[in-house]
């Protein structure tokens, strides 16, 4: 059977130990996790489910194992459409017998302007 253990941001979040997954809401800054558990080998896909998916385009890398225990996947908000709300959701995770597992997830962090980082609060100035 399945279990997930833990779900933790590489390096960190600020809702780490929490039990919400952080995801990066500044376009283009992918967002890293580690997963624990057993038999993850099972699990066959996952996938962030935001409160509104029309308030922000995504793309996700699916779960890379290291072994049956630990692997890593990633987000990364490819156009946060200059919106700081939290999108919020959950992401899912499903395993081969058809059942889910699910984590509630927050997003944090300067939202950019298209590309570019143009604000001195939004990170460095790259053009």
């Amino acid at each position: 059977m399945t279990t997930i253990a833990s779900i933790q941001a590489l390096p960190t979040s600020p809702f780490e130990g929490s039990g919400i997954v952080g995801i990066v809401i500044t376009s283009g800054i992918p967002s890293y996790f580690k997963l624990t558990g057993s038999d993850l080998n099972r699990i066959t896909s996952f996938n962030w489910y935001p409160k509104n998916p029309a308030s922000v385009k995504f793309e996700v890398r699916q779960l890379i194992l290291v072994d049956n225990t630990q692997g890593t996947f990633m987000v990364r908000v490819i156009d946060n459409l200059l919106d700081t709300n939290d999108r919020g959701g959950r992401i899912s995770f499903q395993i081969d017998d058809g059942s889910t597992f699910s984590a509630p997830v927050m997003t944090y962090g300067p939202v950019s302007v298209g590309p570019l980082w143009t604000a001195p609060g939004q990170g460095l100035i790259t053009g």
